[in-house]
């Protein structure tokens, strides 16, 4: 059965299901249901047939994944070096169509992974952003997908839960390393809150290198993204992630004006400095290799009264 619906094989599951086969059972490593396989892999009108034959909507694999969470991780799929399903592509049912028969058939909106799903990345992970903890509303909030955040929130998902801080980071720095926190903020613990919706949508990632080659969102999405989490969903446009970033420093590791200046207009405070001393400036300013700066944003920022350390890497 899990075979045939990772496959999107209909006609075997069908047939399977004629001889008595278990609609539910899941895999014996990570308790992967067919609902949920087939849904990772893109074959959404196999996991309508299947979710209208029984299946269970909330089953969640050891990691936390659900079908819900994993219909939108396979619609932005990250541009990985593990190659990403892309039968969606030729489904008469739509991700959102499923999302929806998900919830209405009872899916929790609010189940959080519980590590890494190994197949956003491989080798290393590209985005700078680890999703421990995520929810499907901080995914579509990643993937700058207003429609799916309100779907979500019409069934009641919280838009304010985050993901968790993890013990280390890859390619990039963490506060355990011997670096001085100069930031003033709170510690905060392994497992504890990280990054938010509004810094998902903002950018979370850019400034570590990589997101850019990786990160898919919805097109001309991240503004609209952003607006919608602070005007219709109040989130805090100053709260600062695990590492001490704000919507405005990932915004600025973009170079996007346009979003720096409608933070600013929102009541972003353009001097706050992460843990390792990065200031808004500094994000805009080439923070790490093979991202130059950005010169409009960066003019932009220190006429604001950012800091600007004059530490780009690339220059």
């Amino acid at each position: 059965m899990l075979l045939a619906a990772r496959e999107g094989h209909r006609e075997s599951v069908e047939a399977l299901l004629n001889v008595g086969a278990d609609l539910n059972q899941v895999s014996a490593g990570d308790r992967t249901s067919p609902l949920l396989i087939a849904t990772i892999n893109g074959h959404f009108d196999l996991a309508r047939f299947l979710l209208d034959k029984g299946a269970d909507p909330t089953a969640t694999a050891e990691n936390g994944a659900t079908a819900l969470y994993a219909a939108l991780n396979c619609e932005w799929a990250p541009k990985a070096l593990y190659p990403q399903p892309r039968a969606q592509i030729n489904q008469k049912t739509t991700y959102l169509d499923l999302m929806r028969a998900l919830l209405d058939k009872g899916a929790d909106p609010n189940i959080r992974l519980n590590k890494k799903i190994w197949y956003s990345g491989y080798s290393f992970d590209l985005s700078g952003v680890d999703e421990t903890g995520a929810t499907a509303f901080w995914r579509a909030a990643y993937a700058s997908d207003v429609e799916a955040m309100k779907l979500l929130v019409a069934y009641g998902a919280d838009p304010n839960i985050r993901t968790k801080r993890i013990a280390g980071r890859p390619r990039a720095g963490d506060i355990d390393r011997d670096v001085k926190d100069v930031s003033g903020l709170p510690p905060v613990a392994i497992g504890g809150p990280a990054v938010t919706p509004l810094q998902a949508a903002a950018g979370a990632g850019y400034g570590e290198g990589f997101a850019a080659n990786s990160h898919r969102f919805a097109p001309g999405g991240m503004l609209a993204a952003v607006k919608y989490l602070i005007e219709e969903m109040h989130a805090d446009v100053n709260a600062f992630d695990h590492e001490g970033n704000t919507a405005l420093h990932h915004a600025a590791a973009r170079g996007d004006v346009e979003m720096i200046q409608y933070l600013v207009s929102k009541g972003a405070d353009v001097t706050l400095v992460t843990r390792e001393g990065r200031t808004t400036a500094d994000m805009a300013n080439g923070p790490v290799q093979r991202i130059q700066p950005f010169p409009a944003a960066l003019a932009l920022l220190e006429k604001l009264g950012a800091k600007n350390n004059h530490k780009c890497i690339s220059c």
